[in-house]
C-alpha cells in the first residue's frame, strides 16, 4: 500500500508542478535547475509576524516539589503576643500609635468642619446685609 500511496503522491506532485511551474522558452536543463531551486527554497515569515519571540520568557514557572507544598499546608502555630514581654510591649506601642493617628485625623476633621460652619455663617450674614438692596423678583403677568 505504501508504494501505491507513494506513486499516487508523486503523480499528484507532478500534476501540481506542471500546473504551477511554467518556464516557457527555456532549455530543459535550466528548467530542471529552476524546479530544484524553487522546490528547495522555503521562505520564513518576517520577524514581526512570529508568535513566539526567543528573547522573551514565555513559559510559566515550574511548580514546587510536593515536599514544600506539604509544609505550606500546615500553617505554623500562632504566636501569643501576650506571653512574651517584648512582643507585648511592641503590640501595645503599635496600638497606641494607631490610636494617636486616628485621634489626629478626628481633630483635623473637626477643624475642617468648624471652618466650613464659620464660612457658612459669614456667607449668610453677608446675604442678609445685601438683601434689602437686591432687586425684588415679581412674577411677570402675561397679557
Amino acid at each position: 500500500m505504501s508504494s501505491e500511496e507513494d506513486r499516487e503522491q508523486t503523480e499528484g506532485q507532478a500534476e501540481l508542478d506542471s500546473q504551477f511551474l511554467v518556464f516557457a522558452g527555456s532549455e530543459e536543463e535550466d528548467v530542471d535547475f529552476a524546479k530544484v531551486f524553487w522546490n528547495s527554497v522555503s521562505l520564513h515569515p518576517p520577524w514581526e509576524s512570529r508568535l513566539v519571540s526567543g528573547d522573551i520568557r514565555q513559559r510559566l514557572k515550574v511548580a514546587n516539589s510536593s515536599q514544600q507544598n506539604a509544609r505550606i499546608c500546615h500553617a505554623p502555630p500562632a504566636v501569643d503576643t501576650r506571653k512574651d514581654p517584648f512582643l507585648l510591649e511592641a503590640y501595645i506601642k503599635e496600638k497606641t500609635e494607631e490610636k494617636l493617628r486616628y485621634l489626629e485625623k478626628a481633630r483635623k476633621r473637626e477643624d475642617i468642619m468648624e471652618l466650613l460652619w464659620k464660612q457658612r455663617a459669614e456667607r449668610i450674614k453677608k446675604e442678609l446685609l445685601s438683601r434689602p438692596y437686591q432687586p425684588k423678583h415679581t412674577p411677570k403677568v402675561q397679557r
